[in-house]
């Protein structure tokens, strides 16, 4: 049975444990776009619980409304067909990391040819790198989170590992030395920038009626200055 028809004034969301500062299970509300998308739904007159699970089964669990939203989603082709977006709820710098003794130039996906990288289970993989898969000129290993690629990476066993800035730089900090973080960098130039959303089942029962409210009232609190509060005092910075 759909939570939402099981109790019309409940939400029950779910989103990933690793994904600081943005969703996480040891932050204050669950992360920042954890906070905003309660409060969004609290606006609309719905109490929410938010649970963490491994990303396959948080996608599982929506996909076959076991649970009513999750987020932040990236913009998939395959995914579209299956989930409605709300309006974005963040908006990412995607980084190529690397480590500096197998340091490289990198200014466009051509740049990766030939190397192997670390995608964490669940991560939906960018469509320049699955085409380089499918022609066998990159090599992907995966990894059970974004921790386990950047221990990956830290120990030389792969080339690469794409993370957005904030999420690639807290995993590299949760479960790397000092030292060793000093041999973790950066490209300077963005693989790409990207919103995230949340996102419902098709298959849901009240899936158009959700979106819909929550895009306007997301709306209402962000003109009034709601969200921005939340976002500078997570991060101290503006949505």
């Amino acid at each position: 049975m759909s939570y939402a028809v099981a109790d019309k004034r409940v939400i029950h969301l779910v989103t990933g444990p690793d994904y600081a500062p943005y969703a996480s299970m040891e932050l204050s509300e669950g992360g920042v776009v954890s906070e905003v998308v309660s409060r969004v739904f609290d606006e609309i007159g719905y109490k929410t619980e938010l649970s963490f699970y491994p990303w396959n089964r948080v996608y599982q669990r929506v996909l076959n409304v076991q649970s009513d939203a999750t987020f932040p989603y990236a913009w998939g082709r395959e995914r579209a067909q299956l989930f409605l977006y709300s309006r974005p709820v963040n908006r990412i710098n995607i980084r190529v990391f690397m480590h500096q003794e197998t340091r490289f130039s990198f200014t466009g996906p051509d740049d990766l040819k030939g190397l192997s990288y670390c995608q964490p289970l669940g991560y939906q993989t960018e469509p320049e790198l699955e085409n380089m898969i499918e022609k066998n000129v990159l090599q992907r290993f995966e990894a059970r989170d974004m921790d386990g690629c950047f221990e990956m990476l830290s120990a030389k066993r792969v080339n690469f590992v794409i993370s957005n800035d904030l999420v690639g730089r807290s995993s590299a900090e949760r479960v790397l030395s000092a030292e060793m973080r000093s041999f973790i960098v950066a490209a300077e130039e963005p693989f790409r920038t990207i919103s995230e959303y949340l996102i419902i089942s098709k298959e849901h029962p009240d899936a158009e009626y959700l979106i819909g409210a929550f895009n306007t009232a997301y709306e209402v609190l962000l003109e009034n200055g709601t969200l921005d509060r939340i976002w500078q005092r997570h991060l101290g910075v503006k949505q």
